[in-house]
């Protein structure tokens, strides 16, 4: 897990959306009620970038299809077997919000999954 510093909380204004890409991951960020939160900034319908959309009830909505999601667990409202995921946020004693982002898994290649399958390994675990 790695902790970015973003932004301070006074930069960022209540219920709009702020998009921030951290450890090659696009994050939305936004305040409710004074409280700092994060969640992915890409809808997994089509991708579409959530920071374009609306945030109203401490949800998002997707501006390309209206899906909302909440962005207190990322729970798409209405269906809660979809979701996006949400990044734990804190404010520093100055007012900074730190964002924690888990790293970004190590993705092989084809040629690394075919060796590792001749050799008989698990193809699925991640590469060292």
């Amino acid at each position: 897990m790695e902790v970015f510093r973003v932004l301070h909380l006074d930069d960022l204004l209540e219920a709009q959306p702020h998009r921030v890409v951290l450890d090659g991951q696009p994050i939305l960020l936004t305040k409710i009620d004074g409280e700092p939160h994060a969640i992915s900034d890409v809808c997994p319908h089509n991708g579409t970038s959530l920071s374009g959309g609306i945030v109203k009830e401490g949800c998002v909505t997707c501006p390309a299809h209206l899906w909302r999601f909440s962005l207190h667990d990322g729970q798409r409202q209405g269906n809660p077997e979809v979701r996006v995921r949400v990044y734990g946020t804190r404010l520093t004693a100055d007012g900074w919000i730190e964002v924690e982002v888990p790293a970004a898994p190590t993705v092989r290649s084809l040629r690394e999954v075919l060796l590792a399958h001749a050799r008989g390994e698990d193809v699925n675990a991640p590469s060292a």
